[in-house]
């Protein structure tokens, strides 16, 4: 194990009553995620923004208590690691807010709101990861989309593609070969 994963599990193990709001901010300062282990009481809005810069997989935004959620500090969450977009809470999300964590991480899209997925948002999304073509609603799915999902992930993307585009795509993907 290195270091950053014994200085979160020993966060973790020690008694709650000795962690201090010193150890945690140079605990968090190391591992984003050990905002999880930080009394309630310790979690200002600075160590609260320091633990989403530096949180591993977008986890550190889960434990930031919902009175100090804002829009920086989620826009700070998503622009680290996009896929802390499913700890925003719903009524944070913008459709900046979204965008820039797709942007970052096309996975990401799965946590947009159907309202805020915009065909520029989707092409973004699988441009960067074609198996998101899941996630791109049935009335955005154009074929500039989904061929560059197709492109990405070649086979597997088909099963997201409109029967009525799926022979277009294919032929252009096969012309593209020869």
């Amino acid at each position: 194990m290195g270091k950053l994963g014994k200085l979160y599990i020993e966060l973790g193990s020690t008694p709650k009553a000795l962690r201090t709001a010193e150890l945690c901010l140079e605990t968090v300062k190391q591992v984003g995620n050990a905002l999880e282990f930080v009394p309630e009481n310790l979690k200002t809005a600075e160590l609260c923004l320091i633990a989403v810069k530096k949180s591993m997989f977008g986890d550190a935004l889960r434990y930031v208590p919902e009175a100090l959620k804002t829009q920086e500090l989620c826009f700070e969450a998503v622009k680290h690691d996009g896929t802390a977009l499913r700890f925003v809470p719903e009524k944070l999300k913008t459709e900046e807010i979204c965008l820039e964590a797709v942007n970052q991480d096309g996975f990401a899209l799965q946590f947009v709101p159907e309202k805020l997925k915009t065909e520029k948002m989707c092409l973004e999304a699988v441009k960067r990861n074609g198996y998101v073509l899941e996630f791109v609603p049935e009335n955005l799915k154009t074929a500039e989309l989904c061929l560059e999902a197709v492109k990405y992930c070649r086979i597997d993307a088909l099963e997201f593609v409109p029967e009525n585009l799926k022979e277009e795509i294919v032929k252009i993907i096969a012309h593209g070969e020869q």
